[in-house]
């Protein structure tokens, strides 16, 4: 009988078999982790790696700089150092924290918890410091002290277009304005210095240093041009102090691109000295009033309501007015600025007289619709999209809210809050017949190479070149005497000024008012447009044509000799001024006007009564042949 054979479990070859199947698994996963940790998760352990036996210091990228549109610097950066310990290294706290504490002027118990503590590989002790206290800490010898490279902020013009640039945080990024805005372009790319280190973090002598240079961040070019720039703070601040002004603004605008010129907002600071301290009033100082406060334009606002006017064929310049000092609409009674009344006038005239009620009459016949097709058109209401932070739309009724007697005050601008800037956008788009898009950035530039340039951009408003002319012809007349060039000698600018009463909480607030002022140059063909406003002054005087008007004179023929324009028309001695103004005070209200005609000068008269208690300009004050004063009346003489 055959015996079979029986194979079991345990039997030697299936051991065999095992051990070389587990052997083969064995080997599978090792090459497969090894394969892992080489091929797949290299790069990261080694990152891990280097940062146990790498210390690491940053280095800060150049911050771009900032250039007006003639390439002068108006922001840049210097070589600073920044302050590290390392405590593993320090061979005396106490002597060393006594030393840092004295030399970068921090308290001393600080900088002495920050040189002991060993806990932490790295301590920073001070930011920006300047590079010859750096060199003087390096060459004391002390041990464990360490620069690490960064750059400081430094703005050549101090406080010249402070709420414009911004400033930066003292590490570099931009806090407001275009340092701000622009930042991501600005700010560049940080670097890294490595030393080698042991285990318990301490540096190893004369072993590998690393360097990661950083990248620098590119340059900026703006609209602005330094000279205006210069010119219309020059004149904004004797105005501010003068008339001790609560604040005041101004831009200067190109009508032909939408580039902002000159942008200026008082008070403000040195931006080289930001009062970092006071942080209530550094955000109040920091605000862009041009572009983020709103204010009711006033009388300024009715060249909005003579365009819709002319435009829509409701009125033409030869049409006659009459004011009596006031008008009622919807049973409420509106005063004209001056309560005597202007009598019967031309729309021309009463464009000149600012006359309330002409506006008023205006504004009802265009009802609320043409109105308001026309303030949508020119962009009230409405953010201009510049490229700066925080803008404002500014404040109109909602159309299907409108009362008549809304109405009849948003024609002579009341009832309605715009920005400056947006009040100068308007005035172009209805001098030039074109919108253009408010912007600050000219282009952007990196190591030479342009990387971004602005495309200017216009909208037709399909305005009738005869209404143009006409309306250029009346801000012509409004400023220059008898039709001569006498605002800017021999230069055709043209204008309107405007006096607001400011509302608080809904209510008039008695003796506050934002003296304003416009003008365009030239002013058939206009680039340059000028906006003035100040805010709340209090020196006695507040009429825009006082206020605000002489620094719109200033500025422009600033402009005119920076830009280097040859004057419109020759100038002769007639366009110098050549009338004193005459003391009128205690005379009566005919008398004065007696004075006033034989002089060749016209008059606005304030207050009821038949004498004469205040006037502006003072007396001696030389004059034009042809220009306004003002002048207040009562019953009785003033004491």
């Amino acid at each position: 009988m055959k015996v079979k054979k029986f194979y079991n479990l345990f039997s030697l070859q299936k051991r065999l078999l095992s051990i070389v199947l587990g052997l083969i698994v064995l080997f599978v996963a090792f090459v497969s982790r090894l394969f892992y940790l080489q091929v797949v998760a290299g790069k990261s352990l080694q990152i891990k790696a280097s940062s146990q036996w790498l210390r690491d210091l940053p280095l800060s990228s150049k911050r771009g700089e900032i250039f007006d549109s003639n390439g002068v610097v108006l922001a840049t950066t210097i070589t600073t150092y920044d302050v590290y310990v390392r405590a593993r290294n320090v061979e005396n706290y106490k002597d060393l924290a006594g030393y840092l504490s004295s030399k970068l002027n921090i308290d001393y118990e600080k900088v002495y918890k920050k040189v002991s503590n060993t806990h932490i590989s790295e301590s920073l002790i001070k930011m920006q410091v300047d590079e010859k206290t750096s060199l003087e800490i390096v060459n004391s010898g002390k041990k464990g002290v360490y620069l690490s490279q960064n750059v400081g902020r430094v703005y050549p013009f101090g406080n010249l277009l402070t709420q414009v640039l911004g400033y930066c945080s003292i590490d570099n990024s931009g806090q407001t304005g275009v340092e701000n805005y622009y930042n991501k372009y600005l700010k560049g790319i940080d670097g890294k210095s490595l030393v080698q280190a042991d285990a318990k973090g301490v540096e190893i002598e004369n072993s590998l240093q690393y360097f990661l240079p950083s990248i620098a961040g590119e340059n900026l070019e703006l609209t602005i041009d330094v000279q205006i720039q210069s010119a219309l703070e020059t004149a904004l601040i004797n105005a501010y102090i003068e008339h001790k002004a609560k604040s005041a603004w101004g831009v200067v605008y190109d009508a032909t691109t939408g580039g902002i010129v000159a942008m200026s907002n008082l008070p403000s600071f040195d931006l080289n000295k930001v009062p970092r301290n006071d942080l209530k009033t550094l955000n109040e100082l920091s605000k862009n009033n041009c572009v983020v406060d709103v204010y009711e334009p006033g009388s300024t606002f009715k060249i909005l309501t003579m365009l819709a006017g002319l435009n829509e064929g409701l009125t033409n310049i030869d049409e006659r007015f009459y004011c009596s000092g006031s008008c009622s609409c919807d049973g409420q009674k509106i005063k004209c600025w001056k309560t005597i009344g202007h009598g019967s006038q031309t729309l021309v005239e009463g464009f000149k007289n600012s006359c309330n009620c002409v506006f008023v009459n205006l504004a009802m016949r265009l009802g609320v619709e043409r109105l308001y097709k026309y303030i949508n058109l020119l962009g009230i209401g409405q953010k201009t999209g510049v490229d700066m932070s925080s803008e404002s739309g500014g404040i109109i009724i909602k159309q299907d809210k409108v009362k008549n007697v809304d109405l009849a005050r948003i024609g002579f601008g009341q009832s309605v809050a715009v920005t400056p800037l947006q009040m100068v956008r308007m005035v172009a788009g209805a001098t030039t017949g074109k919108l253009a898009y408010p912007h600050i950035l000219a282009k952007i530039d990196n190591n030479g190479k342009t990387t971004f340039e602005y495309q200017d951009k216009t909208l037709d408003l399909n305005i009738s070149p005869k209404v143009l002319e006409q309306l250029n012809n009346m801000l012509f007349n409004n400023v220059n005497a008898d039709g001569k060039c006498s605002f800017v000698p021999g230069y055709k600018v043209g204008g309107k000024t405007g006096t607001a009463q400011k509302f608080v909480d809904g209510h008039i607030a008695q003796g506050k008012y934002v003296s304003s002022c416009f003008c365009v140059y030239p002013t058939f063909e206009p680039k340059y447009v000028l906006i003035v406003c100040i805010n709340e002054p209090s020196n006695g005087v507040y009429y825009g044509g006082v206020v605000a008007k002489p620094v719109a004179q200033e500025v422009f023929s600033k402009i005119v000799e920076i830009k280097n324009i040859l004057p419109d028309e020759a100038t002769d001695v007639y366009l110098k001024p050549n009338v004193a103004m005459p003391n009128l005070i205690g005379l009566t209200l005919a008398d004065a006007m007696a004075v006033l005609k034989t002089l060749n000068l016209s008059c606005d008269i304030d207050g009821v009564g038949g004498v004469i208690v205040n006037q502006l300009p003072l007396e001696n004050t030389m004059l034009f042949a042809g220009d306004e004063v003002f002048v207040s009346v009562s019953e009785k003489e003033k004491m």
